[in-house]
């Protein structure tokens, strides 16, 4: 019995660590610089309720069998198991809120998207498998549901575990999976006049049209910068108010642009149109489809077509 309780503590241990340690993990892929604070233990406050319990009941049985919690066991499990659902839940939705906040904040620096769409499918999956686990929660308490020996807490952690560990695998030989890229360097402000500025819009055009670095698929501001022998600030300052555009608009332009130019070729007139647009820069369908479709008002089929008549 002792060795049972023993087993089933240690995998609930796991149960209350997954959610946190989830959340600091993406902290850490996410942010700049980011170090653990103290904040960051009050995560683990629902894991420290858990090893109360657990410890008290494994080193102190007799005291535990004579103690309100062995009197009311079916409540200490309810409200367990609850409390590791509500968890979790709550950390899937700071890991898909966490995602797309960097998402929108990188579209300042980056001319593509991070690939973080495999982090998103697994934190789906992840959040079907956890509601799995609440109907089958509920299915012990309400007439009707069957589903209770199918969905138990044991089968759905032994499968996000298993799911966990293919991810994990995956991602150390295809770095695309996790495809985050380099973060970049910050500048102090500084003070700088219109002359300036509009020189530097002059050179950043001229690089643009003879240079072509928008080709580049991972283009990041802070390498055009480099290229450029400016600041990233600079750069981001004259892309803002002179082109009214963000960074990933900004070089989107120029590709959709060499799409067009590409398109007309008559040479290129058997190739996909999904190959046009690698040749132009795009490092993703669904990046193009859709950047083309906000510059042009159109898609791209629509596009050829439109031309072609």
């Amino acid at each position: 019995m002792k060795d049972s309780f023993l087993l089933g503590g240690l995998m609930d241990i796991i149960i209350f660590s997954y959610g946190p340690l989830s959340f600091l993990y993406l902290k850490n892929l996410f942010e700049e610089k980011y170090f653990p604070g103290w904040k960051d233990y009050l995560h683990y406050v629902p894991l420290a309720i858990f090893l109360c319990y657990f410890f008290f009941r494994l080193l102190l049985p007799r005291q535990f069998e004579n103690s309100i919690f062995y009197a009311n066991l079916g409540y200490v499990y309810f409200f367990l198991e609850l409390m590791a659902i509500v968890q979790n839940a709550i950390y899937i939705t700071i890991g898909y809120k966490m995602v797309n906040d960097y998402e929108k904040r990188f579209v300042k620096e980056l001319s593509f998207l991070p690939q973080v769409k495999y982090i998103k499918i697994f934190l789906a999956v992840i959040s079907v498998i956890i509601l799995l686990w609440f109907y089958g929660f509920v299915s012990k308490f309400v007439d009707g549901l069957q589903f209770s020996t199918v969905f138990t807490y044991n089968f759905v952690w032994v499968l996000i575990s298993f799911l966990t560990f293919l991810f994990a695998y995956f991602s150390f030989f295809d770095s695309d999976i996790l495809s985050i890229p380099e973060k970049q360097a910050k500048y102090e402000q500084g003070y700088f006049s219109d002359d300036f500025y509009i020189d530097l819009n002059e050179k950043l055009e001229k690089v643009m049209n003879s240079e072509k670095p928008f080709l580049n698929p991972k283009l990041t501001l802070n390498e055009l910068a480099r290229q450029m022998g400016k600041k990233q600030r600079d750069l981001s300052r004259v892309i803002n108010e002179y082109h009214n555009k963000n960074f990933y608009e900004f070089v989107n332009t120029y590709r959709i642009q060499k799409f067009k130019e590409l398109v007309q070729l008559e040479e290129n007139k058997n190739y996909t149109i999904l190959f046009l647009a690698y040749e132009s820069g795009f490092n993703s369908k669904a990046t193009f489809n859709s950047a083309f479709k906000k510059i042009t008002e159109l898609t791209p089929r629509e596009y050829i077509n439109k031309i072609a008549s």
